[in-house]
């Protein structure tokens, strides 16, 4: 292994939770290096006076028995700061939760320079889906024994540094010295590291930089569908056309689109980037990037001359020199870098690197449901008149668009996008810890909570809005933060609140949000989008009379027959089976089960996940497998059979390569959650809320359902739902009948484990490809490796 040059201790914990002095360390693992050699290996279970929890002992594979007669972690401190040393670096994966979590049990490290491979991983392997060790592991062939325990991710740690350290003295001069002097104003180990970079001898640019060829993909084919969607509509009457579930053909509006000159077509989708990621758009249409996703290159100018930086701020400002992204998704960015990319970098409305790209516009555009409906409501918006007499608006996932009109209409603030915002900055820092303490005593432990009059008249409320007001009138934050700040004092006051819904929101992370919407949708899009613009939606199958909260009851819809060449997958209905059957005859291939919430997929994860490794089945199981992005890597890199286990809302989210998912589960219907504070406030507004509001929306999300299905599916890809109301409910059976109409035919239940037959050894494969470098629209390309 080639290892910089430095006294370094690589070093891992197995913990019973996250959080620090709640939760108790029960194994602790180092190995020390010094001269490029191990010195010391050192790994020690402790007792501790709780139970260890199932979850945790599944993953861990450490079981209660395992800790009898081991000792306390308080008695063996020296001993563990002995084999660490007194002056060695810091090394872990995701290192900074092992030091909280030490500080807890009484080891403070936090002052030592540390260095996090898991952010160095995301410098250098710029093409890996995911960071997580063992996905790193898998794919890099690190060495990582023991399985499953401190030791093992130690040596894998070790050797990932290793691979880092041989991609980083691989770089050219110019590379090399930006890195260098970057690093000069980052934390402690960070500077360490970068100064024992030995004199680059490399010439070119190192492969693992350049941007990959662009892939290829078939286009497909259907013309009847793209008719009937670019048939234009009268102005006031909104045209509803069903869509496919091949979503596919989304491409193949676009490329008829560019065709017709004469009208301009404003395309507008769910959600942008993942349509970008699985769509190649054609030559002569314009993509308008939401605000948040473009770099301001005024603000990197800003963001360059800091004295100072973080950890994380270091790597991102390396990411900028080196791979010079005009979007988010140009440059391989990675845990807490997401937060200071939109507290310190992100255009807003008025950047003048967003308002670019409404500037002589072609015949047709793509944008996100956000963007347009936000600057159609905006006079002030650069863009809000640059809807033209002839142009057409075609609003894809329509489905979608109470959901996302109320994002566009709303006024919301992330506490991380602050907390980021705020590195360096006293009274943002000190506004934050006060808005936070508000938060903690008005939210009462609650996952989402309702924010009511009595909560905005709080002597903190009135506070808060004191300091917001001194904030904005400093005018020396970015664009970004002040955006936040403007929303968060239309949000805090209570004469706004009548006719919102508003709520305090945490994550299962721990991040937060204050949110407030208005309470009904539909009045808003038909006075700004309806009423002056041709609009078509595309909608789901049968669904022209059942889109509460999007048109409005009074509004002229026209229903055009859409013919569709559509090769659904096989759908079934099963209401007498049960999930436990699929993890026990495993299905053949690649299965995704979905499941109506986290507790329950715990359940499935301590029940079964030992009994599948010993079968040689790979189980992933949504807030116990890591991340969404980590989740999809390691289920692409996981041989078959494997099962994925996450929840219906979830999978909506999910982006795999076609032919990735062989088989759907679906355990039970994915209805609202009643008690969430939009579906609540918004039922009211129907006599029969059941039937005129949640069946509806139950039935769009089926259809979302299996359309990001049929994104992922093999050719002969099937879907299985289970729910035994399907069945017994008169309701449930008219689900099931509609479930049957989307599939073609009813279907004939076949067995999900075939004979087994000679399989061919498959690769693992990575989901993400290299970010690109691309040019700023109408403008020269800014040289941010100048920057710096």
């Amino acid at each position: 292994m080639q290892l910089p040059s430095l006294s370094f201790t690589v070093l891992d914990t197995e913990t019973t939770g996250f959080t620090p002095r709640v939760n108790r360390v029960i194994e602790f693992a180092s190995v020390r290096v010094e001269g490029g050699t191990i010195t010391d290996t050192y790994e020690q279970l402790f007792e501790i006076p709780v139970e260890i929890p199932l979850p945790v002992q599944v993953l861990t594979r450490i079981k209660q028995d395992a800790l009898k007669d081991q000792p306390l972690l308080e008695s063996r401190r020296e001993e563990i700061l002995k084999h660490i040393g007194s002056d060695t670096i810091i090394v872990g994966q995701n290192v900074s939760f092992d030091l909280k979590m030490l500080k807890g049990e009484g080891i403070d490290l936090t002052g030592r320079p540390w260095i996090d491979t898991s952010m160095l991983a995301s410098l250098v392997f710029p093409e890996l889906a995911s960071y997580s060790l063992g996905y790193v592991s898998r794919i890099l062939a690190l060495h990582h024994e023991p399985v499953h325990r401190a030791l093992g991710d130690v040596h894998a740690t070790l050797e990932l540094l290793s691979r880092c350290w041989e991609r980083l003295i691989s770089l050219p001069p110019d590379l090399h010295a930006v890195a260098v002097a970057i690093m000069e104003h980052s934390a402690p180990g960070y500077r360490l590291l970068f100064d024992v970079l030995p004199p680059p001898t490399a010439k070119d640019v190192p492969s693992w930089l350049k941007p990959p060829p662009p892939l290829k993909r078939e286009r497909v084919r259907a013309p009847k569908f793209a008719q009937a969607a670019f048939e234009k509509p009268k102005t006031g009457t909104v045209a509803l056309v069903e869509e496919p579930l091949d979503p596919a053909t989304l491409e193949e509006l676009l490329h008829w689109a560019v065709t017709d000159p004469s009208t301009v077509q404003w395309i507008a989708v769910k959600n942008l980037d993942a349509t970008l990621k699985r769509t190649t758009v054609p030559e002569g249409v314009r993509v308008l990037h939401h605000p948040s996703f473009l770099l301001d290159f005024e603000a990197a100018k800003v963001f360059a001359r800091q004295e100072v930086y973080t950890a994380d701020e270091s790597t991102l400002a390396l990411k900028l020199a080196w791979y010079e992204p005009q979007t988010f998704h140009d440059l391989p960015i990675h845990g807490e870098e997401r937060a200071i990319w939109r507290g310190k970098l992100a255009c807003t409305d008025t950047s003048n690197a967003y308002v670019r790209q409404f500037a002589e516009l072609p015949s047709v555009v793509l944008l996100d449901h956000r963007q347009l409906l936000h600057f159609l409501i905006d006079p002030a918006h650069a863009a809000h008149g640059s809807l033209s007499t002839n142009a057409h608006i075609i609003i894809s996932d329509a489905s979608m668009l109470e959901d996302t009109a109320s994002l566009a209409y709303g006024w919301s603030c992330t506490l991380d996008d602050l907390r980021a915002a705020s590195e360096g900055d006293f009274s943002l820092t000190r506004f934050t810890d006060l808005l936070q303490l508000w938060i903690e005593k008005v939210r009462l432990a609650q996952d989402s909570h309702p924010i009511g009059k009595q909560d905005l008249t709080m002597p903190e409320v009135t506070a808060l809005k004191e300091v917001i007001d001194d904030l904005l009138s400093e005018r020396r934050r970015t664009d970004t933060v002040e955006t936040q700040l403007k929303s968060l004092r239309q949000i805090l006051d209570p004469t706004l609140l009548p006719g919102r819904i508003a709520w305090i929101e945490q994550r299962q992370n721990g991040s937060q949000f204050i949110k407030s919407i208005p309470e009904r949708i539909s009045t808003i899009l038909g006075e700004s989008l309806f009423s002056p613009y041709p609009t078509t939606l595309l909608i789901p199958p049968a669904s022209a009379d059942h889109l509460p909260e999007i048109l409005p009851q009074d509004f002229a819809a026209l229903s055009l027959p859409t013919p569709v060449e559509d090769a659904p997958p096989s759908i079934s209905v099963e209401p007498s089976e049960r999930v436990e059957s699929f993890l026990e005859t495993i299905p053949q291939g690649k299965t995704v089960i979905l499941v109506p919430s986290r507790r329950v997929i715990e359940g499935f994860f301590i029940s079964h996940t030992e009994k599948l490794e010993a079968k040689g089945v790979t189980l992933i199981c949504q807030n116990l497998s890591g991340g969404q992005e980590r989740m999809q890597a390691e289920f692409l890199a996981a041989p078959s059979p494997c099962l994925w286990l996450l929840t219906p809302w979830t999978y909506e989210g999910v982006e795999l390569p076609l032919g990735s998912v062989d088989h759907l589960i679906v355990q039970s219907l994915p209805f609202d959650h009643p008690s969430y504070p939009v579906t609540a406030k918004r039922c009211e507004h129907y006599r029969n809320a059941f039937d005129q509001y949640t069946m509806p929306r139950l039935r769009h999300r089926l259809f979302r359902l299996l359309r990001t299905f049929c994104r992922h599916r093999t050719k002969a890809g099937d879907v299985r739902v289970l729910d035994e109301r399907l069945e017994t409910k008169e309701y449930g059976r008219g689900v099931a009948a509609y479930l049957r109409a989307l599939g073609g035919a009813p279907s004939t239940k076949k067995p999900l484990v075939p004979q087994k037959k000679e399989e061919k050894e498959l690769k693992p494969i990575s989901a993400k490809k290299p970010p690109t470098k691309k040019k700023p629209p109408n403008e020269e390309k800014k040289d941010q490796l100048s920057l710096f």
